[in-house]
C-alpha cells in the first residue's frame, strides 16, 4: 500500500510537468483576440463574416460597425 502511494506521487509530479509544458506553450500562442474582455466582441469591418451558424443556433464573431448590421441569413455584415 505504502509503495502504492509513492508510485502515485511520481505519477502526480509527471502529469503536473506536462501541464507546466502545455500552460507554457499556450501562453505562447495566445494572440490579442484572447487578450479581450469576456462578454465583449471585437469590431469587425463591413462586408466581413460576423457571425458562424451551428445547426440552429447562430455565434456571434464580432461587431459590426456603426450604420451596419450582422445579417442572420448571409452572416456578414
Amino acid at each position: 500500500l505504502g509503495r502504492a502511494r509513492s508510485d502515485r506521487g511520481g505519477g502526480v509530479s509527471r502529469q503536473i510537468e506536462a501541464l507546466q509544458e502545455v500552460l507554457e506553450k499556450l501562453k505562447s500562442k495566445r494572440g490579442p483576440h484572447y487578450e479581450k474582455k469576456f462578454g465583449q466582441v471585437p469590431m469587425c469591418d463591413a462586408g466581413e463574416q460576423c457571425a458562424v451558424r451551428k445547426g440552429a443556433r447562430i455565434g456571434k464573431l464580432c461587431d459590426c460597425p456603426r450604420g451596419t448590421s450582422c445579417n442572420s441569413f448571409l452572416l456578414k455584415c
